[in-house]
């Protein structure tokens, strides 16, 4: 019998049309949780980004412990209001056609992303993909907390993830395709045996430059009849927020 073989998709700027963290933070900005000075570290942030040298860990540490200052119920509502009115509206048609066009072709899809595990599973519902392959929330308590420290999809870190998603699968990286349009996933994409670029950065151009690697540009946003809800259980004890919070919008439609 022949192994499964594993279509990984990045999120930002790949199957989203800009990055989640930034959506995130504007919205955050604009509804109160945080006050405006945040887009000056947003801004330096971006340009070690866009250099190719964001140091992921020490974002990630401040995103969680701004977040931290609320609990996981109120974070969770907010995420969703973010997700049906700014993050739906901006998923490429390109990029849920090719979450399609390898499920039809009997791949295992997977939304592989340095995003946060929830946001990740939200995506993975609306375009109708497999697994997710992203960084676990640190909870204490009712809060998220930086203090916990995790494994981040990032990197290194994503290629380690997307070898476990292949041993869960019993899929070799050699059979896979991985669709990104950022030079930090290079170690990925120089992995799997069917790498793609996505609206590339110059610096990805550059690194991938005599490979041969094809090159897909995604402009056109979908639209989409209905927003998913996630349902596929994520890392305890986030599950256990999210559930009681699906329990209560169930409970509120009848």
């Amino acid at each position: 019998m022949d192994k499964p073989a594993i279509a990984f998709f990045d999120l930002d700027h790949t199957l989203l049309d800009g990055s989640n963290g930034n959506i995130y933070a504007t919205q955050m900005v604009r509804e109160g949780y945080i006050s405006s000075g945040v887009f000056f570290w947003m801004l330096y942030y971006s340009i070690l980004y866009k250099a190719n040298r964001l140091p992921r860990e020490d974002v990630y540490r401040k995103v969680l412990d701004i977040m931290g200052r609320y609990t996981v119920p109120e974070m969770i509502e907010m995420m969703d209001r973010g997700f049906e009115r700014l993050i739906v509206p901006r998923l490429y048609t390109g990029g849920a056609e090719k979450v399609r066009e390898h499920r039809d072709s009997g791949h295992v899809t997977v939304i592989a992303t340095a995003a946060g595990e929830y946001i990740a599973e939200r995506v993975r519902a609306q375009l109708g993909a497999d697994a997710i392959v992203a960084t676990s929330t640190p909870i204490k308590g009712e809060h998220m907390t930086s203090e916990i420290r995790v494994a981040t999809s990032f990197m290194e870190g994503k290629l380690e993830m997307a070898r476990e998603c292949c041993r869960a699968y019993d899929a070799d990286l050699a059979d896979c395709w991985f669709y990104s349009d950022s030079a930090s996933d290079l170690p990925l994409l120089e992995a799997v045996g069917h790498p793609v670029m996505v609206n590339p950065q110059l610096k990805l151009r550059m690194a991938a430059r005599g490979r041969g690697w094809p090159v897909l540009k995604f402009r056109e946003h979908a639209r989409f009849d209905e927003v998913a809800r996630p349902s596929r259980p994520l890392s305890e004890p986030m599950q256990s927020f999210v559930s009681e919070y699906e329990e209560g919008l169930s409970r509120a439609m009848r």
